[in-house]
């Protein structure tokens, strides 16, 4: 296990040390910057039926081998190993609907750590210390607000404009507890979008990149571009560049679209 700590704490260019509130607030900084948020290794791993979330030693090697990360599930569970790991006391907090981050307790204060959205939240939210919460970062606004004593509205804005609104249940939970929440997540049905599109997040310094499909949203505290791709070598090419995933997995995941009837590139 200690390897594999080792592995993962380089990937992420950064050293270990005692656990911190400050450390764990590099710790996420790195992990959402050299880790993306994405779904091609989601299709992979449902095609595999072995386990839905890799082991940390599994999650791990497919990082070095493929640039891998995950989708929430993934992310989460395994940033939490990685952290339990380091010494911090982690709990797994479920995020309604079809949301999960982690709760990691610090000198008795609690903390809401989520490396597993797709979105800029940068640092460890102690969502207890007051009524509202608000982060900003590439264009995005987050604005965590407390509804009752064990419940918080996570809404997160574009524009000024809500765009998903999510309740936290304030609530620690285990790996066992969230199975059900697991396997719903991989229904292989068109009413899982998730499961009927490419998406990949990735935070590059001042630039966040966003992929949906064939296109790529290039965000920055500043202003939004947009690089369409029309055809797959483009496509390829591109989203290897900016994601650094391994070119099998983008066929597969095209591969695994084209079988439920979504066709992103005409032949």
């Amino acid at each position: 296990m200690e390897q594999i700590i080792e592995s993962y704490l380089k990937y992420l260019k950064i050293d270990k040390e005692a656990p911190s509130v400050n450390y764990l607030q590099r710790l996420i900084q790195q992990h959402l910057s050299r880790i993306p948020y994405e779904t091609f290794s989601k299709f992979h791993y449902y095609q595999e039926k072995s386990s839905f979330v890799p082991s940390l030693e599994v999650f791990v090697e497919n990082l070095l081998e493929k640039g891998w990360g995950g989708t929430c599930y993934t992310l989460n569970i395994n940033f939490s190993r990685l952290l339990t790991e380091l010494g911090f006391v982690c709990s797994l907090v479920r995020v309604n609907p079809g949301h999960l981050a982690t709760m990691v307790t610090l000198d008795e204060r609690q903390f809401y750590v989520d490396v597993g959205y797709g979105s800029p939240i940068m640092k460890p939210v102690e969502l207890v210390a007051k009524r509202r919460h608000v982060l900003h970062g590439f264009g995005e606004e987050i604005i965590f607000i407390q509804k009752t004593k064990d419940r918080f509205e996570i809404d997160r804005r574009s524009n000024g404009r809500s765009f998903v609104k999510k309740e936290i249940e304030w609530t620690p939970l285990t790996e066992d507890d969230i199975k059900k929440d697991i396997e719903q997540s991989y229904i292989d049905d068109d009413q899982n979008t998730t499961m009927r599109r490419i998406t990949a997040v990735r935070f590059n310094g001042h630039e966040c990149y966003f992929l949906r499909d064939g296109s790529i949203k290039v965000m920055t505290y500043r202003n939004i571009r947009e690089i369409q791709m029309r055809d797959m070598n483009k496509w390829r090419q591109t989203v290897q560049e900016v994601y650094q995933i391994d070119e099998h997995s983008l066929d597969e995941s095209i591969q695994f679209l084209e079988k439920r009837g979504v066709i992103l590139f005409k032949k």
